[in-house]
């Protein structure tokens, strides 16, 4: 995978993600895939509304941004395996993703550190940020007195962006899957989140349980799925309930709850599910 020296020790994990309950407002905007409410959103996600249009109309950088992440929804949306070019598209573009972030109307962050905020009473508890990036919520999470954090990303740029703010105590610069990394302790998290990261060309499905089998029993991973990545067959909310109800069975999860809202951006449907990690062994 991608190879960069970094000035922090680098470790490895693996990460995981999952699902509960779809209320049916949600699973017909998912039905109707493009249809009037669907098609803003779809384009706030990774395509150029009209709105984003009109925007870079104003601002350069901004349009410059909207035009090259225009070619990230398209790879995303036209070809199911493609996380190395996805890949690809983060280290190239990771100046310009830093510096257009707000502008683009990014808010995914917010609702992870509210929700550790709500879940992570003790300040020194372990957490683990996946798909951390440049470290949008690991960097508010500092700042409110979270100090045992570590990041993880696949893209060494957007992580060397990370390590120049001093966000996290160790930078594990990895790709997710469905097996355990070997130099990773199971249940060595009180919290592991992933804002943003669970979607079509980033993270699967399948990399669910590798997330959870690093929390602790009774600790909690917590993650946002979007209507858009749902209308890919892989990404389903039919599939995502399944897999939740076998780690239950398996006692892996012992609850799991949901909060729909938009997450991500404006105008975006999107749940965030905090699944609460079971005394089950992997």
């Amino acid at each position: 995978m991608m190879q960069r020296l970094l000035t922090t020790p680098v470790r490895r994990i693996l990460g995981y993600r999952w699902l509960d309950h779809v209320s049916t407002n949600v699973r017909e905007l998912v039905k109707v895939g493009m249809a009037t409410e669907t098609r803003q959103y779809h384009f706030s996600h990774f395509k150029m509304s009209d709105t984003a249009n009109k925007e870079g109309a104003e601002d350069q950088g901004l349009a410059e941004y909207y035009e090259k992440r225009k070619a990230l929804y398209q790879t995303m949306t036209n070809k199911a395996d493609n996380s190395d070019a996805v890949l690809d598209w983060y280290d190239k573009e990771a100046d310009i993703y830093e510096a257009q972030f707000e502008k683009a109307g990014f808010e995914y962050h917010s609702a992870f550190v509210e929700t550790t905020l709500t879940l992570a009473k003790d300040k020194q508890a372990k957490i683990l940020d996946v798909a951390a990036g440049s470290g949008k919520a690991g960097m508010e999470l500092r700042r409110l007195g979270y100090m045992n954090l570590d990041g993880l990303d696949g893209s060494s740029a957007m992580l060397a962006l990370a390590e120049e703010k001093k966000i996290y105590n160790e930078y594990i610069c990895c790709t997710v899957g469905s097996e355990k990394l070997p130099d990773v302790s199971d249940a060595s998290y009180d919290f592991v989140f992933c804002a943003g990261g669970v979607s079509r060309g980033h993270l699967s499905l399948e990399t669910i349980p590798t997330m959870l089998r690093a929390v602790k029993p009774n600790g909690y991973l917590y993650f946002n799925h979007s209507s858009w990545s749902a209308q890919f067959p892989e990404y389903s909310f039919e599939k995502l309930d399944h897999m939740i109800e076998v780690l239950r069975e398996r006692g892996l999860c012992s609850s799991a709850d949901k909060k729909e809202g938009y997450f991500n951006r404006p105008g975006e449907p999107t749940t965030m599910y905090i699944i609460r990690r079971g005394d089950g062994e992997f």
